[in-house]
């Protein structure tokens, strides 16, 4: 019985003083990338692994492909993620699979890493309204069309074509 008492003792102090380490904190921090990123941020560890694999696992619709190069066309894109966030590290792949795949300009795609609290330093999310990861909105003209927020209600690439063809897209939350 003491001994179980003294490695419950142990265990709570390790974790306690591995919770209150600063440089454990700055360790997760680096972990995570934050602000406006490249593409090229994804070839880097530790987001090369869950990048290569979520982008070669997903399949494109290659029926839709020819849909949304042209619905395209004017388009910008902006996307709002987090490397730590599952559904961003699935999606966001996909998404850059289909973008690659017609060629999308990457002159009008932003991509946004965002903190655990959802924020950036210089405050890039403001007026965006961002509540969960990823939202990826697009644009006409500076003004929103329509958003995917989180995961798809059909597929991505359907989910995108219904955005641009503005038939009444809800992404998952639109209620909420």
């Amino acid at each position: 019985m003491l001994s179980k008492v003294l490695r419950i003792i142990l265990f709570s102090s390790l974790a306690l003083l591995l919770a209150g380490d600063p440089e454990s904190a700055e360790l997760d921090s680096i972990e995570h990338l934050v602000g406006e990123v490249s593409i090229a941020a994804f070839q880097q560890q530790p987001y090369k692994e869950w990048f290569d694999e979520n982008h070669s696992a997903h399949t494109v619709d290659v029926e839709i492909l020819e849909d949304l190069q042209s619905l395209l066309t004017d388009v910008s894109i902006t996307v709002f993620m987090g490397t730590w966030c599952h559904d961003s590290q699935r999606e966001v792949p996909a998404l850059l699979k289909i973008l690659d795949a017609i060629s999308f300009d990457e002159n009008r795609l932003r991509i946004i890493a965002l903190s655990l609290a959802k924020d950036t330093p210089g405050k890039i999310e403001t007026n965006f309204d961002i509540k969960r990861t990823p939202t990826i909105i697009f644009s006409r003209n500076q003004k929103e069309i329509g958003r995917f927020v989180e995961y798809p209600q059909k597929s991505l690439e359907q989910d995108i074509r219904a955005i641009l063809k503005n038939h009444e897209y809800r992404h998952s939350y639109a209620d909420q």
